[in-house]
């Protein structure tokens, strides 16, 4: 009989990586090191591109400055127009509810940095003709904004019944000029259609006519309040 082999299974072998191959599989090759390197000053500024971008914001906001200055300087002129305005349909409304006259006050705030007429506040009169005392508080224009105070606001002295100096409150005795509203809403005989305006521009501004301004005109007969702006 012929003896019984068994079958013999096959060896499991283990795979030993050599040392050195080990050692090396850890270690980046100097090659990829360089590449990152390279990839990483590639995605920075350089300090000439970063003056090149400083110099760019310089150049666009020379430009833009004066318009944005030009815009503030005609709001301003807006929010002066509508205050001077505002005081003026007050003065009326006022006049004819209480059935007595209303004086128009503009001052002269003697400001060192913007000398001129830049407040107004309205005065009620008393049946005698005789100014009792403020209505209200004192409105003051814009920074660097007037009401001028030559040939395009004749209606500042139109009234020569409104002139002088008094004692403003907060700023002290000034000089003012203006004119009265009477009860009818309607404004004095010396008042025309000639010398029914007041202009509002910059105080800096001594072009006739200025750049921009906002004229405020006030009809004699109505004391209605029409506006013009160029």
């Amino acid at each position: 009989m012929k003896p019984e082999t068994g079958k013999l299974k096959p060896e499991t072998s283990t795979r030993i990586e050599a040392p050195d191959r080990i050692l090396l599989s850890g270690l980046r090759s100097p090659a990829s090191g360089l590449k990152s390197q390279v990839s990483s000053l590639s995605s920075a500024f350089s300090l000439i591109e970063l003056l090149v971008v400083i110099a760019i914001f310089a150049l666009m906001a020379t430009l833009t400055l004066p318009a944005i200055s030009s815009i503030n300087q005609a709001g301003g002129i807006n929010r002066a127009g509508q205050i001077l305005g505002d005081q003026i349909i007050l003065a009326r409304q006022e006049a004819t509810s209480k059935n007595r006259d209303v004086e128009v006050r503009i001052i002269d705030v003697s400001d060192p940095m913007w000398p001129g007429y830049r407040a107004i506040q309205l005065w009620l009169v008393d049946e005698s003709g005789t100014p009792q005392g403020p209505l209200g508080k004192i409105q003051k224009l814009p920074e660097a904004i007037v009401i001028a105070s030559n040939s395009l606001s004749p209606l500042l002295t139109a009234d020569t019944n409104v002139s002088g100096t008094t004692n403003f409150g907060g700023l002290g005795s000034r000089p003012y000029n203006g004119f009265r509203v009477r009860a009818s809403g309607s404004l004095p005989s010396a008042v025309t259609a000639n010398n029914n305006f007041l202009t509002v521009q910059l105080a800096k501004d001594t072009d006739i006519p200025p750049k921009n301004y906002y004229t405020v005109r006030v009809n004699p007969v109505t004391g209605r309040v029409t506006i013009h702006r160029p």
